[in-house]
């Protein structure tokens, strides 16, 4: 280890590790409050960090974990939903976890995307579930490479929108969440998604640190939860884009924001409206029936009479009245799973709602206007 590195990691003005979980925590929600009661932040990070106690484990049909419900003294109760993208990790060990591990009453860390359903208590996606955390420092932390610059001193990653430098060097061990050999530092690139292990962050800015260890995500990248903003530009666009004279005065919505024109079209023609207050939640996560709701307005709002397809579903009685004429559509068109359990209130996925506007535009739907 050189001595600029050897200095970074005993320097006397270090923090430990868990001095990145308490900055965390600054930004982190301090209370269970519904989304649309906090100001939307259109500058976000790329993940927070919870730290909490497993209250009950969700599972689908084929008994694969779903989702994770959560308590924390400092967070208050979430729901992590679990999809194919997240990574598990076995913090003390260094090596990629289990879901079909975890158990009730487990403490865990859980990097979880920044928007969450307006439900109680909210929902997010969980990006990375940490497991077998550490009780003392030097737990995983999860990041994205923004820039991997090559020195004297080794490789520096610079991570959490220029705020933080991890230097990683010959000390430094290396693996793939895959498996896969990692031949070097050198082999790590700006887009790269890691876990990092490191002691201690210099009481500078940027911070910075040295990795102990490094584990390079390389599975298939992470889910992107669906906002109403991005559904509302799927639909736009599906529909060719058309620009509509219609005042728009959303207190949230800039007029040159990209998604403004989507919002404009979208509200002209009665698939989204505002929440009442001025606000139309751009930047808000979507559920699964509100995702019904805004394809089925977006095809016509063709209604079933009498369609019992929706007590198919264990969780029927969770499903909102004004989402019941079009769940009942969407069962009817097999854009979602027969039985078994819906989850109306789960927050959705941009792969989910695309494959969803895939079937659709096969039918030629909705109808030329």
């Amino acid at each position: 280890m050189s001595k600029k590195l050897a200095t970074l990691a005993l320097s006397s003005l270090l923090l430990c590790s868990m001095g990145t979980f308490a900055l965390a925590a600054e930004s982190a929600p301090t209370d269970s409050r519904p989304a649309w009661d906090t100001e939307i932040k259109h500058e976000q990070p790329d993940s927070q960090l919870y730290y909490g106690e497993v209250k009950e484990i969700f599972t689908g049909a084929d008994g694969a974990v779903t989702g994770l419900h959560m308590d924390s003294e400092q967070w208050g109760e979430y729901v992590m939903k679990v999809f194919d993208q997240t990574v598990w990790i076995n913090s003390g060990e260094r090596i990629p976890g289990r879901a079909a591990d975890v158990a009730v009453g487990e403490r865990l860390y859980v990097f979880h995307s920044c928007v969450s359903t307006r439900s109680l208590p909210p929902q997010t996606a969980a990006y990375a579930v940490v497991r077998n955390v550490p009780q003392d420092t030097g737990c995983a932390m999860y990041h994205k490479v923004e820039a991997a610059e090559m020195g004297e001193e080794g490789l520096r990653l610079t991570t959490d929108g220029g705020g933080l430098f991890l230097y990683a060097g010959q000390e430094t061990t290396l693996s793939a969440y895959t498996g896969r050999h990692i031949d070097g530092p050198d082999s790590i690139k700006a887009g790269d998604w890691i876990m990092a292990w490191y002691d201690a962050v210099a009481l500078s800015y940027p911070g910075q640190a040295y990795a102990r260890h490094i584990m390079v995500l390389d599975q298939a990248g992470k889910s992107e939860t669906l906002t109403r903003s991005a559904l509302v530009c799927l639909l736009h666009e599906a529909q060719g884009k058309p620009v509509v004279n219609f005042a728009m005065n959303y207190s949230d919505v800039d007029q040159s924001s990209p998604y403004a024109e989507a919002i404009r079209w979208a509200g002209s023609e009665r698939i989204v409206s505002g929440y009442g207050d001025g606000r139309v939640g751009p930047d808000d996560a979507v559920s699964r029936e509100q995702m019904a709701v805004m394809f089925w307005r977006w095809a016509g709002s063709p209604m079933l009479m009498d369609y019992p397809g929706l007590t198919n579903y264990s969780d029927a009685g969770d499903i909102s009245l004004f989402a019941q004429p079009a769940l009942a559509w969407a069962h009817q068109k097999g854009l979602f799973p027969q039985e078994g359990r819906l989850g109306p209130k789960d927050i959705v996925s941009s792969e989910e709602a695309e494959a969803i506007l895939s079937s659709l535009r096969a039918e030629r739907l909705p109808l030329e206007k």
